[in-house]
């Protein structure tokens, strides 16, 4: 039995696992259901957590205990929910959707689920892809990477399809991502130009216009006046939701919804519906014209558009690129792709892995994979955050960017080096404040609310005087990883740093979390 190793599309509202078969061909795994895609929902009872389907379907019954677009949460909230006396974060919530998935994934194919590529939207920054890594750890599965979810899917579509040289725009719109991610590929090398979107944009939204709409004829027609509770709201969720699905193959639907003993039948045509949402997708439609203009600017012009992402099927989001781009999008699998990607992606790095020479003394594991063709690609990363220091420029506080966003990871890493001096004589330490943002000044004003990604703390001899040199070093890997180092000119002293980033559970919580996991039902 071959040593598999698989490629999860964590999403915001479906999950998908995939691996690369015996023949050499990306295949999407089945859950115990007989479906290629999980709903990314948990739910809490006291015998357990329930993952999936099920626990979608019964939100209704029990919403309180219910978490459904955790995805959302993840490095930005320290809680998903608060069950039992317990807060369980979004790692935890994760990790039982990606251990459900792996589980039925491994039952299915009569292999073992353990080394994974996971895949992330390319707008989140460094507190998100930790955090969808740790959630990976905390299922018991070993993490090879976290990719961007464009990023797989261009794979995807680059190493299946004989594409020869283009220069594609990869609009992926899910159920609460939006990613618009610019490549340009030629012969199996793919180049990241840049990326922009926003990950509190997706389906989600078009399904909650629907919602509202269809609630407001429901008090018209019925003089309801009650609450609109947490029951009621999922249950028009689903309803929302199925007459949106609906909405991309006729052109309207009828929707039938009761509560407290009261019940309207609503229509809605693709019209109503297209302009309730056009807001939406205008917002879409700026995020794509950012990413034109930059990849203009550097010299590339979009030859091809590929849809990705289940929200992608609204006929609403092609009718509009093909009037705006005179192009008519491709839709690649829009469900599936991104998970063969990463299928792909885990495939390449186990291969290289394999040809590695094991650590000094130690003895390497070398997977037995499946027979397949190599896997030759070339993968060229981009940055998509800026990375900044807070310093002080004439005794003003101002931000410097050392990363700026959309510059290209040259052999999977990128190094910014700058020079300052120390504010005080005799510092025994510098405290460096780390922002993450989308600027790309190289100086500007803080700006209020935003995001602090840490603090990194640099020890010094003691013995400095006020305005002693220090460099310090920003590095990011292709996995959006941040690391800084620091170097005392004076004393021609490196200085290690850890840098501890805000929320981030420490590595003895997520062992603790991993260890729990093992008792919770998951299905």
């Amino acid at each position: 039995m071959a040593d598999f190793v698989f490629g999860i599309d964590l999403g915001t509202t479906y999950s998908c696992i995939a691996y690369v078969d015996e023949s050499g061909k990306p295949v999407v795994i089945q859950n115990s259901e007989g479906e290629n895609t999980t709903p990314s929902v948990v739910g809490f009872t006291q015998e357990g957590a329930v993952v999936g389907e099920i626990a979608k379907q019964t939100a209704a019954m029990d919403p309180d205990n219910t978490v459904s677009f955790v995805k959302r949460l993840m490095g930005e909230q320290d809680f998903a929910i608060h069950f039992d006396g317990e807060d369980k974060s979004p790692e935890d919530v994760s990790a039982l959707i990606l251990k459900r998935i792996a589980e039925d994934a491994s039952k299915m194919i009569n292999a073992e689920v353990r080394d994974v590529v996971i895949t992330c939207p390319a707008y989140f920054g460094d507190s998100h892809r930790i955090a969808t890594k740790n959630a990976g750890i905390i299922a018991g599965l070993n993490v090879m990477a976290v990719i961007n979810e464009p990023t797989a899917a261009a794979l995807f579509y680059g190493v299946s399809k004989d594409q020869g040289k283009k220069t594609i725009l990869v609009y992926d719109l899910g159920g609460g991502t939006f990613d618009v991610t610019i490549m340009d590929i030629n012969d199996g090398r793919i180049e990241v130009i840049c990326s922009e979107g926003n990950h509190e944009l997706g389906g989600k939204d078009w399904d909650e216009s629907l919602m509202h709409y269809i609630y407001s004829k429901f008090v018209e027609e019925t003089g309801y006046s009650g609450d609109f509770d947490a029951s009621m709201q999922h249950t028009l969720r689903l309803k929302a939701e199925t007459a949106k699905q609906q909405l991309s193959r006729r052109e309207s639907t009828v929707v039938m919804f009761d509560a407290a003993g009261l019940m309207a039948r609503v229509e809605v045509t693709k019209s109503t519906f297209n302009e309730l949402t056009s807001a939406l997708l205008e917002q879409t439609i700026d995020e794509t014209d950012k990413a034109i203009a930059i990849a203009k600017g550097k010299g590339y012009t979009v030859t091809d558009i590929i849809l990705v992402g289940g929200s992608t099927r609204m006929s609403q989001v092609e009718e509009t690129l093909i009037a705006k781009y005179r192009m008519t999008p491709q839709l690649v699998d829009p469900d599936e792709a991104v998970a063969k990607g990463a299928a792909l992606h885990a495939l390449y790095l186990a291969q290289k892995e394999n040809e590695l020479p094991p650590p000094p003394g130690e003895t390497k594991r070398v997977r037995e994979l499946p027979p397949g063709p190599r896997i030759e690609i070339d993968i060229v990363h981009a940055t998509t955050k800026s990375y900044a220091l807070e310093v002080l420029v004439n005794d003003e506080a101002m931000w410097n960017n050392l990363i700026i966003k959309n510059n290209p990871l040259i052999n999977n890493e990128i190094n910014a080096k700058e020079q300052y001096g120390t504010n005080t004589a005799n510092a025994p330490s510098v405290v460096l404040k780390v922002y993450e943002n989308d600027f790309m000044d190289e100086y500007f004003e803080i700006k209020p609310n935003q995001k602090i990604l840490g603090d990194a703390v640099l020890n010094l001899s003691g013995d400095l005087p006020k305005g002693a040199p220090i460099e310090v070093t920003f590095s990011l890997n292709s996995e959006g990883l941040l690391t800084i180092t620091g170097r005392d000119l004076t004393n021609g002293a490196f200085i290690e740093s850890h840098m501890q980033i805000e929320g981030s559970l420490t590595p003895q919580q997520i062992k603790e979390k991993t260890e729990k996991i093992g008792l919770t039902k998951t299905q």
